[in-house]
């Protein structure tokens, strides 16, 4: 059986992320070991609701049925959810890796990025003569950026180069904050520095990008380095001046690491691997990465990657469109296996959706009075394919994580990322990991997609509530709270499709008639007359309990009798009538006085196919009755 691993990592780190996974799940095992890697997209520079319900996705594991946990500290975006991530893993006794940061108890495996971008320092000051640097850091309280910048301090002052904290942008790892800030102060080639110094790659390609609308050149007029070595950096011109973390290494070593724990080997509590400079044309230097290669790599891949994203896209538009056609939670689950489970497309073969089956009540409620940031216990399993085969799985208990999971076989890596609506967290959306779907963040398309299409769907279900009131509100009678006449006629057309399509429904049809009422009206007030339908109406209802009774006129009224009244109907009806009579009486206080005829028929007497046939049968007993009753006979 295989045991489980867990780790915590963010969307936005896919680069490092598929760099990890490629070598660490060749030093796993075969047929040893699943992986559930829980992502979430929270980010600086997004709303803080939406952070916390990006978070919740670290919440769903019970971290007891985990063998080991590893957690990318310092790629969470959130000091606050890597705490929360070390006290439940604490609590639960699971073995911890931590990647790039210690914790008392648990394992770590440590870059040391101060050797690269001390080589980056020394690079550029050697080789190309950088005398003025200016950092663009990440968020103030990230330990990776203000290392980095630490280094660029010590190495500027064993330099004696000018720098000071006006050479320093913090940008949150937001890159329109960084290009905001080169628009502003940097949008003429007046008082460059000699080189902009990036904590990440994509940072880099930002200011360049934002230098170029002014004119200015990397690498002619001024240097750009990063940090990272992502896949963009890489094939971007100019080439990206970098370090490497070596994560590839990293995710050796932590994949080396659990067999050890699971062997109960002696091994370090925490242990390193150096990150290193990789030279780029950003920095001045000419293809020194063969990028041209790279290049045309990218290029050639380009025509089968358009085929693609067209796939792709034709189920992403298909997965939307289910959404917003979906008015229900009932009828949501066909259109989106309609649009999953027909499609061909690779990257969803191995695809899993789980809503709380609460979310039909956003449709009358506010999303702040369902659940908040948490999910619930058991799911509704709306998606579940494998290997391009639906499985036929309803529900699903939050710990069982997958449908029909399977715990033998060969090692298999799962995406767990969240969905939510504000802050109520509704469900989990799960694919199966390739590394092109992580490279080119394939997994969070979708799952933008879905949280896109779950706000549509929102909508929609408030307005199909809506419509489902007003429209009831249509078809109740005000003074009765009965059906009226359009809910009758309605009713009559599903009777008649029942009728013609032989399906064996039975039923019959009472028609009744109030006596008496324009007299009470005239004599008693309109006042009176109310109370005596109210009265009449409710002996009709407490007879036949198990059918409904519509009010269609001022004094009429008619029973459709079935389920379990139907095997009584006669006798129903003779109760019926015998407490007419015993409420008609002139011993009964006006008040609560009845007086009211009726007349049945039954499912056999249809003729010609024609079930209005029926009502005529019962209203012309009705009348019968209602003669009876004047002539004082009942």
């Amino acid at each position: 059986m295989k045991k489980k691993i867990a780790i915590f990592a963010n969307t936005w780190n896919s680069d490092i992320l598929s760099m990890f996974l490629n070598e660490f799940r060749k030093d796993l095992p075969e047929d040893s070991f699943d992986t559930f890697v829980f992502l979430a997209a929270n980010s600086y520079g997004r709303p803080e609701e939406n952070n916390k319900s990006e978070c919740t996705i670290h919440t769903l594991p019970y971290l007891e049925d985990y063998a080991c946990a590893i957690v990318f500290s310092q790629g969470l975006n959130s000091v606050a959810a890597r705490e929360e991530i070390y006290d439940a893993c604490q609590k639960a006794g699971v073995p911890t890796i931590c990647i790039g940061d210690s914790h008392s108890g648990f394992y770590s495996v440590n870059v040391d990025n101060a050797h690269g971008m001390r080589e980056l320092c020394e690079h550029l000051y050697e080789e190309h003569g950088a005398r003025k640097f200016v950092f663009m850091g990440g968020p103030t309280d990230n330990d990776d950026s203000n290392l980095r910048l630490e280094v660029l301090r010590e190495f500027a002052k064993e330099k004696n180069l000018p720098f000071s904290d006006d050479d320093v942008h913090y940008t949150d790892w937001e890159v329109r904050k960084a290009m905001e800030f080169v628009t502003n102060r940097y949008s003429t080639k007046e008082n460059l520095p000699d080189v902009f110094i990036c904590a990440n790659d994509f940072l880099a390609i930002s200011i360049t990008i934002a230098m170029e609308v002014y004119g200015i050149s990397v690498p002619d007029d001024v240097y750009v380095t990063g940090f990272d070595y992502v896949k963009s950096g890489r094939t971007y011109y100019p080439s990206i001046a970098t370090v490497n973390q070596r994560y590839d290494m990293i995710g050796s070593i932590c994949a080396k690491t659990i067999v050890s724990i699971e062997e109960g080997k002696d091994i370090p509590k925490t242990q390193y691997t150096s990150s290193g400079f990789i030279a780029g044309e950003s920095c001045g230097c000419h293809s020194p990465r063969q990028e041209d290669e790279l290049r045309k790599q990218y290029c050639h891949s380009l025509v089968g990657k358009e085929y693609q994203d067209n796939s792709r896209m034709g189920v992403i538009y298909g997965v939307r469109a289910a959404f917003q056609d979906s008015g229900r939670l009932s009828t949501l689950p066909q259109k989106l296996q309609d649009v999953i489970y027909n499609s061909d497309n690779l990257d969803i073969q191995n695809t899993y959706l789980m809503l709380d089956p609460i979310l039909e009540r956003v449709a009358t409620e506010e999303t702040r009075e369902l659940p908040q940031l948490r999910f619930s216990e058991k799911m509704q399993v709306v998606l579940a394919r494998r290997n391009g085969e639906p499985l036929d799985v309803k529900n699903l208990k939050r710990r069982e994580l997958i449908p029909d999971y399977q715990s033998e076989g060969s090692n298999n890596i799962y995406f767990m990322m969240p969905l939510y609506i504000d802050t109520f967290v509704c469900g989990y959306f799960v694919m199966l990991y390739n590394d092109i779907s992580v490279r080119d963040w394939i997994y969070q398309e979708f799952e933008s997609c879905i949280l896109q299409s779950l706000t549509y769907y929102k909508t929609n279900i408030r307005l199909t509530a809506l419509n489902d009131k007003l429209s009831e509100l249509m078809q109740t009678d005000a003074l009765t709270s009965l059906k009226n006449r359009t809910a009758f006629e309605n009713a009559k057309a599903v009777l008649r499709n029942h009728y013609l399509s032989q399906d064996n429904q039975r039923f019959a049809a009472v028609m009744f008639d109030l006596n008496n009422l324009k007299k009470i009206n005239d004599e008693l007030g309109h006042g009176a007359g109310d109370i005596y339908i109210k009265n009449s109406s409710e002996l009709i209802c407490n007879t036949f309990k198990h059918s409904p009774v519509f009010r269609i006129g001022g004094d009429e009224f008619v029973a459709i009798v079935k389920n379990s009244d139907y095997p009584e109907r006669y006798e129903l009806l003779e109760k019926f009538r015998s407490e007419v009579e015993r409420l008609s009486n002139a011993d009964v206080p006006p008040m609560k006085r009845v007086s009211v005829a009726s007349g049945m028929a039954d499912f056999d007497e249809i003729e010609n196919e024609d079930i209005d046939t029926l009502f005529k049968k019962a209203d012309e007993r009705m009348y019968e009755n209602k003669r009876l009753m004047k002539a004082g006979r009942n």
